[in-house]
């Protein structure tokens, strides 16, 4: 494990590659879906909590189906400030989480959750009290971290970190969850340096969007 150096992102990469993440989620023009993408089957709990020197990281189980593929979810892990920006928006949100899937494959599926600050996050706070402890002492369950309307947009893209493997499928959703600022705090008490990586160019990929 190595802490990176985020200051330097040119130095991550020397190859071109088109399809990189995170992105700008341009919203003007899409036509929304009805939700056909995703569903989730088994709940989201995490069971170990990590300090990987540029985030924390849960060990997850859980399983969602996109477009009737299974996905298992193997890891949650944070960025701060958040990675995807939104069309119209002019700050960064303050955290973004990300929800690792793998399919039976070995291809990747990402959940992105965005939070703002607002009302205090309760299972957040149980995140937080599993870092400072360091160990998660029951399983926590994840659930209430996914939102449950709003839209959701979907392109192909990329890790966010070396080695910036392409070909990850990104479901994206538009809102935001809350976290306060007694939380935010906590959690850059211990991962102060921002750890988001610079958006990419969309390079003619299309986005999907999807109604809840």
């Amino acid at each position: 494990m190595r802490k990176l150096n985020y200051n330097h992102q040119d130095q991550w990469e020397k190859e071109d590659r088109m399809t990189q993440s995170p992105i700008l989620i341009e919203k003007a023009g899409l036509e929304g879906k009805q939700n056909q993408v995703i569903s989730r089957t088994k709940p989201y709990v995490a069971t170990e909590v990590h300090n990987n020197l540029n985030n924390l990281s849960l060990t997850a189980n859980g399983e969602i189906k996109s477009d009737r593929r299974r996905f298992q979810l193997m890891e949650v892990h944070f960025h701060h400030p958040a990675e995807h920006r939104f069309e119209g928006e002019a700050e960064s949100r303050v955290l973004e989480a990300h929800f690792v899937h793998y399919g039976s494959l070995e291809q990747p599926l990402v959940v992105s959750v965005t939070f703002k600050i607002g009302p205090k996050n309760e299972v957040f706070e149980k995140i937080l009290d599993a870092m400072e402890d360091g160990a998660v002492t029951q399983p926590l369950i994840l659930e209430e971290l996914i939102p449950q309307d709003g839209n959701l947009f979907r392109y192909i893209g990329s890790l966010t970190t070396p080695p910036l493997t392409e070909g990850v499928e990104w479901l994206v959703f538009e809102n935001a969850l809350t976290i306060d600022l007694q939380q935010l705090n906590r959690y850059t008490s211990v991962f102060d340096a921002p750890n988001n990586r610079a958006l990419q160019n969309l390079n003619g990929r299309s986005i999907e969007k999807y109604e809840l």
